[in-house]
């Protein structure tokens, strides 16, 4: 991922946050989505706020912000209907100060309603008290068909937690919520009463990416200071392992390769897969091992994120233009083709469920929780169906959730762009307490 200034650690937590914006991914050698999207999401607030050259010798973001610009429009020659391109192109006519041309782009985008609405911290901050880019905006969001608000299922009492992650233990019937502010993770019991799960003593950084092995009755946990001031002198990375009926950590398996690891997986027979966002790499770690290693060609996911294992073993993973997957037997990955009314970029939290994927999405929008149906055995992506659409007055934020039941439970306004690299909480007094929402499985 890549993140603007202001927004730095939490921005580089997540995908998701906000701010994903375009750390794509596409495998070497072949359309290269990362390159373009990368350098855009650096560069849109980079170029913004570089001062003005005494020289006219334009700055390194400028030069970078062009290059993107170039890779997007090849992209578009090659995927002409592609509308998140143009939404990409749109956020690099931004950061080089071309306001008509970002405009105009995200004018092209009227009357498709593919959920694309441009977010504060996007990429798109320079225009925002733009009267005429408000005004573009609003049809956008306007076009988008409103769902049912989805119900809370439950709320966090504390404000200061900044969850990130959450999983659910179904033999327990309670929610456990990783906290990135109080590096700890929460149990939430029947009614929403709330306990530590994990202790001081655990050593935890941010806690990221939350998943349940049911089967083994496990907890797998990402802690991470890799988008802190702290990592600088110690970068920890680390999925740290705990016995669900005991509430104990039984085990740590540091990663000292990975930049800044983010999601985790268990696919049925225990192998564990971990993205890390910042390198666009995944690590595996196989039942007996005793360690991650590499899975797959290093970089060739740039911008990975959320990660997904379905019944028969094939990965998949989140990009910023789309969705990965990956042959478990070599680590091969290739983005899924989708229809031109489908935009699958974006997405924080990936899910598995009933041949399809559930995913949070929160960067090409405030957030909407939406379902991919896939087909040719999970080869390509056939459509799209909007579970919760960006109206939800609760999203600020969105990141992931946990399938229980018949539907999706989603941290909703998570503040995750208040949190800062020193570990400081910007407007702490302002932050509100985390709404779960109860998003329905099918509409």
């Amino acid at each position: 991922m890549n993140w603007n200034r202001e927004r730095t650690a939490s921005l580089r937590c997540r995908t998701a946050l906000a701010a994903l914006l375009v750390a794509a991914a596409a495998p070497a050698g072949a359309a290269d989505d990362a390159a373009s999207a990368n350098a855009v999401a650096s560069s849109a607030s980079l170029a913004a706020s570089a001062p003005a050259a005494a020289t006219s010798a334009p700055s390194p973001a400028v030069l970078a912000a062009r290059a993107s610009l170039e890779r997007i429009r090849a992209l578009r020659a090659q995927r002409p209907g592609d509308g998140l391109l143009a939404y990409y192109q749109a956020s690099a006519h931004v950061a080089l100060g071309e306001r008509e041309a970002a405009l105009a782009e995200l004018r092209s985008l009227f009357g498709r309603r593919l959920g694309i609405v441009p977010a504060a911290g996007t990429g798109f901050d320079s225009l925002w008290a733009d009267p005429e880019f408000q005004s573009v905006r609003e049809r956008l969001a306007s076009e988008e068909p409103r769902t049912a608000d989805a119900p809370p299922s439950f709320r966090l009492a504390d404000p200061r937690l900044i969850p990130e992650g959450i999983a659910w233990d179904a033999a327990r019937k309670r929610f456990l919520v990783g906290s990135i502010a109080q590096r700890k993770i929460v149990a939430v019991e029947r009614r929403g009463k709330t306990r530590d799960f994990s202790r001081p003593e655990d050593g935890l950084d941010a806690v990221l990416g939350l998943a349940v092995d049911a089967r083994r009755r496990r907890i797998y946990a990402v802690s991470t200071n890799g988008f802190e001031d702290s990592a600088r002198t110690a970068r920890r990375n680390a999925v740290v392992v705990y016995d669900l009926g005991r509430g104990r950590k039984v085990a740590r398996h540091d990663v000292p390769e990975a930049l800044q690891l983010n999601d985790v997986a268990v696919a049925a027979d225990g192998t564990l897969y971990v993205s890390d966002s910042e390198a666009g790499s995944l690590f595996r770690m196989r039942p007996g091992e005793r360690r991650f290693t590499l899975f797959g060609t290093a970089g060739a996911a740039r911008g990975a994120n959320g990660v997904a294992v379905a019944p028969d073993g094939t990965v998949y993973v989140t990009l910023s233009t789309g969705i990965g997957r990956i042959e478990p037997r070599d680590g091969r990955l290739a983005r899924l083709p989708q229809p031109d009314s489908v935009v699958s970029g974006g997405i924080d939290g990936l899910y598995w469920h009933e041949g399809d994927l559930i995913g949070v999405q929160n960067s090409t929008n405030p957030g909407r929780v939406i379902r991919l149906r896939l087909a040719d055995g999970g080869k390509r992506i056939d459509g799209l169906v909007v579970l919760q659409s960006h109206h939800h007055p609760a999203f600020v934020e969105p990141t992931t959730g946990a399938i229980a039941g018949s539907a999706i439970h989603v941290l909703a306004n998570t503040f995750v762009g208040r949190y800062q690299p020193d570990g400081s909480v910007r407007d702490a007094t302002t932050v509100q307490p985390t709404t779960v929402l109860a998003v329905p499985l099918r509409r």
